[in-house]
């Protein structure tokens, strides 16, 4: 066997399974970075996610009666900005059937009020 035919046989034993480690380290420190850059603040506005099915009627309900205050619609109907007035809200509104409560800005920005006549 030959030098050439050993490091053949070396790259295509390992396969995919060497970089493995590496494909963690990037899944990780993008996933950190994610949730670092999302994460709402413990009081003051935040988007609250509701489940795809909940109405933007049913989230306004659920946000109030958690104790906070609507500030307007974002770009989905399952997703409402709200304005958490203690530390407390973010739990209370997933107990009301939120699923999570992120940072209100990028997709899940306050939608700008049309004042325009239609």
């Amino acid at each position: 066997m030959t030098i050439p035919d050993l490091a053949t046989e070396q790259r295509t034993a390992g396969g995919g399974l060497a970089l493995l480690p590496a494909l963690a380290v990037a899944v990780l420190a993008l996933g950190g970075g994610a949730v670092a850059g999302y994460a709402p603040p413990p009081e003051g506005e935040m988007a609250v996610v509701f489940a795809p099915w909940v109405t933007e009627g049913q989230a306004l309900r659920a946000v109030i009666d958690a104790g906070g205050r609507y500030v307007g619609p974002s770009r989905f109907g399952n997703i409402v900005i709200a304005y958490g007035l203690d530390t407390g809200f973010e739990a209370r509104v997933r107990d009301g059937g939120a699923w999570l409560t992120v940072a209100a800005d990028g997709l899940c920005s306050p939608q700008p009020r049309r004042t325009e006549a239609i």
